[in-house]
């Protein structure tokens, strides 16, 4: 990992994301990994974090978000190698879902003196399969992000374990419980 220039410094391109705020783990041609950074630090509590309430067209807020400052690169074309979006619900919680994908998710280029838009899609897919064997029954979960990334959802700062419920033919529930992942 190598440290990014500065935001407005000349000869090098602007980064911003689709989301308001998480993170991009790039590498570059030469093999480097970068980490771009659009989120506040938060203290390490289990405690919501009471966060004001906002109207979206509150001219106050407008551009005050880290998702609308753009990062400054070294042009060059990066492979987006991972992310995490960060989001909070309505009680202050955070939540963000972490993904990576070693061969990569996508490729672009970022020119000198020209803004990049790095966008994510949040879209979570989740895919179960259940089959009888001969010790019981088998539960297969896959959990993705883009491009079939391997993802994995936060809430409060712990991973959270996704429910899952087998039913029958006549609909009746055959097996259930929580399947840890990730």
């Amino acid at each position: 990992m190598h440290g990014s220039p500065k935001a407005g410094t000349s000869g090098h391109g602007l980064v911003v994301p689709s989301f308001k705020r998480g993170l991009v783990v790039l590498r570059d041609t030469k093999g480097r990994v970068v980490r771009v950074v659009w989120e506040k630090p938060v203290p390490k509590t289990d405690k919501p974090v009471r966060r004001p309430t906002v109207k979206p067209h509150d001219p106050k807020r407008i551009g005050h978000s880290p998702g609308n400052k753009p990062r400054a690169l070294d042009p060059g074309v990066y492979t987006l190698i991972g992310y995490r979006v960060i989001r909070y619900d309505k009680s202050g919680r955070r939540w963000f879902v972490s993904a990576t994908a070693s061969r990569g998710v996508r490729r672009f280029a970022v020119v000198a003196g020209r803004r990049q838009k790095i966008a994510i899609d949040p879209t979570i897919a989740v895919d179960c399969a259940a089959r009888r064997t001969k010790s019981g029954l088998r539960i297969l979960m896959t959990i993705s992000g883009e491009e079939e990334s391997g993802l994995t959802i936060f809430r409060a700062g712990r991973r959270i374990p996704i429910e899952y419920r087998v039913l029958d033919a006549r609909g009746r529930t055959i097996a259930r419980g929580l399947m840890e992942y990730g």
